[in-house]
């Protein structure tokens, strides 16, 4: 039985991996269908940090057009996912850091959420607690100044270090921290009764 479930997880790789070979030799239907599988999950990674469904397009498309340009500088196809969902993060930024100057940060509270991916085994009253507590940790992170929200982003949802998010920043390491440590503050405060 292991051996089986190793050789189904060897083959969807190896399928995997061909696409991506396909894909940087120029086969448009192969890049395409890398887009397509992981168009929602780069989606909700673009919206948390630009916060609306227009920019979060937006890094999207150049995210996209980015990934298809440098396909050629990836080494190996397996990692592909990691490779370009860096790409996309630091477009989010690039596309951050252009915006930051130019406009102020709005929120609408009563604005319509994402739905979040449900598991069909919890029960329906669980998943609407889910539901309600993931859209105010949306709102919430909304409601952060932008620093705050990239650097806790960065860290706590991507992974990043603090030398990384210095680097990628380019901000000191202090800055960095202060920026986490009040940027969880604040959201602790926010969702108080959720924990």
């Amino acid at each position: 039985m292991i051996v089986t479930r190793e050789r189904a997880l060897d083959s969807e790789s190896s399928a995997f991996s061909d696409i991506v070979l396909q894909a940087i030799a120029g086969e448009p239907r192969a890049f395409r269908r890398l887009m397509a599988a992981y168009q929602d999950a780069f989606y909700g990674l673009a919206r948390r940090f630009t916060g609306t469904h227009e920019d979060a397009d937006d890094v999207l498309q150049d995210a996209f057009l980015k990934i298809h340009h440098n396909l050629s500088d990836l080494e190996r196809p397996e990692a592909f996912f990691p490779w370009a969902r860096r790409i996309l993060v630091n477009t989010a930024l690039d596309h951050i850091r252009k915006h930051r100057r130019a406009s102020a940060v709005e929120v609408d509270p009563g604005d319509g959420l994402e739905e979040r991916a449900e598991s069909d085994v919890a029960p329906p009253d669980r998943r609407v607690e889910e539901r309600e507590f993931f859209g105010k940790v949306d709102r919430a992170l909304r409601v952060l100044p932008p620093r705050q929200r990239e650097v806790v982003l960065l860290h706590d949802i991507e992974g990043y270090s603090t030398e990384e998010i210095s680097e990628r920043l380019e901000i000191p390491r202090a800055t960095v921290r202060s920026n986490l440590f009040y940027g969880r503050e604040k959201l602790r405060r926010m969702l108080g009764r959720h924990r």
